[in-house]
Order: structure tokens, then C-alpha cells, then sequence
């Protein structure tokens, strides 16, 4: 149930269309903003991780984010960019309980692990997982 595996379903066949839940949210363009993290850099993470854990022998909790937020739309404008599809999208009423903004910050990771993203922009991203699903 996660936004861009949707959009890519969607822009593949495997689904009509997709649902935009809400476009009331307190944000720019009344969509729903998220924090997206590209797989590479979640596995660098996790490659310092391991390493810190080996050399420092202490456990290691902390957020791993861009730190920028995208809304569902923005999402949405860039993928068919990035693709050259129209994604087919409806917007239905909001879910209850989803907040206008969900970002996340990685400053103790900075600090612990010496993390920075290297390629969650979204183009990035979403070039990434087209060239997967575009494949398949």
C-alpha cells in the first residue's frame, strides 16, 4: 500500500487507476506530503551501521530520511516526467488519521554514521524504480 509501487502499477496496467486520499491536507497543493528514501541509500545505511556496530560495540537507533517531502501530487507530476505516462488517478475522501506532513530528519545518523542520502531526490528515484517496472 505504499505510494510509488501504486504509481508504477498504475502506470503499467496493473492497475485502472489509483486513489489520492484527500485534497484538503494543509500543504501547497492540498495533497499529503512524505519523506521518500531511495533503497541505495537505506543499504549504505545500513553497511555504516553494521560497521559502527562492529567497531564501537554499541547498539544504534536513529532515523534514516532525505529530509525533503514530496506531495502525493508532486509525486504523481514527476513520475509522469520522468516516464512519459499519465498516471490515471481519482481523489477520494482523506483517511482518517493521515497527517499533512510526514518528514523525517537524519542529523543522528549524520552525527553516528557519517549518513547522507546520495540519491533520494525524487527524479532519482523514480528513475530507479521505472527502469525496474518498465523492465517487468
Amino acid at each position: 500500500g505504499n505510494l510509488l509501487p501504486i504509481i508504477m502499477e498504475t502506470i503499467t496496467g496493473k492497475r485502472d487507476f489509483m486513489n489520492v486520499y484527500g485534497n484538503d491536507y494543509k500543504t501547497s497543493d492540498g495533497t499529503g506530503i512524505r519523506d521518500y528514501i531511495h533503497v541505495n541509500d537505506l543499504a549504505m545505511a545500513h553497511v555504516k551501521a553494521l560497521n559502527a556496530l562492529i567497531e564501537k560495540k554499541e547498539n544504534l537507533i536513529f532515523n534514516l530520511a532525505s529530509g525533503k517531502g514530496y506531495s502525493v501530487l508532486e509525486v504523481i507530476h514527476n513520475t509522469e516526467e520522468v516516464t512519459g505516462q499519465g498516471v490515471n488517478y481519482k481523489i477520494v475522501d482523506r483517511r482518517s488519521g493521515d497527517p499533512d506532513e510526514l518528514v523525517a530528519v537524519s542529523k543522528l545518523a549524520k552525527d553516528m554514521i557519517d549518513f547522507e542520502c546520495q540519491y533520494s531526490d525524487i527524479k532519482t528515484i523514480l528513475e530507479s524504480m521505472w527502469a525496474v517496472y518498465h523492465k517487468h
